[in-house]
C-alpha cells in the first residue's frame, strides 16, 4: 500500500476544543498537538489563512510531533483573493491611515507590501519543507473566483513563486470543471505539477462536482466538507453551521477504495476532513483510517471510542453556539 495520509483541517478550532475530544490535561497548543499526533500523521494548518505566524511557530510545530508527521499549510487569505482584516497584517507592513478593523483585498494594498507579505509567508512555509515536514501548500479560492484566463495566469504564477513547495489548488465554483474549461485547467496544473484538490461537498448549482483528477506526480488531495445542503443553501449560514455534518460509513467507503487504488499510482494520498464542527472531523478521520486498514494507536482515554457509532449522514445536532469563523491559535 502507498503513502495514505488521513487528518483534519485544523487541530485547535474552538468548536473542537469545546467538544471534549481532548483530555483535560491537554490545555495548551503543545499538549494538544502532541495528543492529536498520537492518532494522526498529518494535519492541515488553518490559522495561516488568517495571519502569518512567526518563524519560531513553524519550528515549534515540528518539535511537538514525531519525524514523518506532515503539516499541510493553508495559504494566507489575501493570496487567494479573500478579504482579511488589516489587523491580520504584520504591523510594520500595514497601510497607514486605516483602522485595524478595516477589511482589505490584495489589490487594495501597495505592490511592495504584497511582495513583502509573500516573501515573509513563503520563507516560513519553506522552513517545514526544508525539514521534510511539509505535505502540501493549499490555495483555496472562494466561489466567486470563476474560470478565466486571468485566474489561470495567477495559478501558474503561484506554481512558480511557491517552488519547491508542493502546491494544491482548490476551486469552489463549478465553472472550472465545465467542458472545455476543465481541460485547460487540468493541463495547467499538470504543467506546474500542482495537485487538483478534489472535494466532497453539497451538490448545488455552483459547487464543484465530485471529480477526482490526478495532476501532480507527488500526490493528490481529497478534502471532505460534509453534505449539509440546507446550511450551504442558507445565505447567512455561519461557517460552523455549514460544516456541521457527520459522514456515515456508507458515504466514506467508496472514497477509501478509490484512495487505496490511487496510492499505487501517486506519491501520497491525503484525505483531509474539513467538517470541523465539534469532533465530527476527528471521528470521521479515525473512521477513515480504519476503513483503509490503518490501525491507529488510540491515545490514552480514547480506548473505548467506537469508530462505527456515528449518526448516519446528517448534521450532528449538538448546537452551534461554540462555532466560530476564526480558529483559536494553533
Amino acid at each position: 500500500m502507498g503513502d495514505l495520509r488521513v487528518g483534519t483541517c485544523s487541530w485547535s478550532d474552538r468548536s473542537l476544543l469545546a467538544s471534549g475530544w481532548y483530555p483535560k490535561n491537554a490545555k495548551d497548543p503543545n499538549s494538544r498537538l502532541r495528543f492529536y499526533s498520537n492518532s494522526f500523521d498529518t494535519v492541515e494548518v488553518d490559522s495561516t489563512f488568517y495571519a502569518i505566524p512567526g518563524e519560531d511557530v513553524f519550528y515549534q510545530w515540528a518539535s511537538r510531533t514525531a519525524p514523518g508527521f506532515l503539516f499541510n499549510v493553508k495559504a494566507f487569505g489575501l493570496f487567494t483573493f479573500h478579504s482579511l482584516y488589516l489587523s491580520s497584517l504584520p504591523e510594520k507592513l500595514a497601510p497607514s491611515g486605516l483602522s485595524r478593523g478595516s477589511r482589505l483585498r490584495i489589490w487594495e494594498i501597495p505592490k511592495s507590501v504584497r511582495v513583502a507579505l509573500w516573501n515573509m509567508f513563503i520563507s516560513r512555509v519553506l522552513i517545514l519543507n526544508s525539514m521534510k515536514r511539509l505535505g502540501y501548500l493549499l490555495f483555496q479560492f472562494p466561489p466567486w473566483v470563476v474560470y478565466s484566463e486571468r485566474n489561470l495566469n495567477w495559478f501558474k504564477r503561484i506554481g512558480k513563486l511557491a517552488a519547491p513547495a508542493r502546491v494544491a489548488i482548490e476551486v469552489r465554483h463549478s465553472s472550472w470543471l465545465e467542458e472545455g474549461n476543465r481541460e485547460r485547467f487540468m493541463d495547467l496544473l499538470r504543467d506546474q505539477n500542482m495537485a487538483f484538490t478534489a472535494v466532497d461537498e453539497p451538490r448545488l448549482e455552483w459547487t464543484v462536482p465530485p471529480e477526482w483528477h490526478i495532476t501532480a506526480t507527488w500526490g493528490t488531495v481529497m478534502r471532505f466538507h460534509g453534505r449539509n445542503t440546507a446550511a450551504w443553501n442558507k445565505r447567512e449560514a455561519k461557517v460552523a453551521e455549514r460544516f456541521n455534518y457527520l459522514y456515515d460509513i456508507s458515504e466514506l467507503g467508496p472514497f477509501s477504495e478509490r484512495a487505496k487504488a490511487l496510492a499505487k499510482e501517486v506519491g501520497k494520498v491525503f484525505l483531509m476532513f474539513n467538517n470541523c464542527f465539534r469532533d465530527n472531523a476527528v471521528r470521521n478521520a479515525l473512521q477513515m483510517r480504519a476503513l483503509l486498514g490503518i490501525d491507529p494507536d488510540l491515545p490514552r482515554g480514547q480506548e473505548t471510542l467506537d469508530l462505527w457509532d456515528l449518526t448516519p449522514g446528517k448534521p450532528s445536532g449538538k448546537g452551534s453556539e461554540n462555532g466560530t469563523t476564526t480558529p483559536a491559535p494553533e
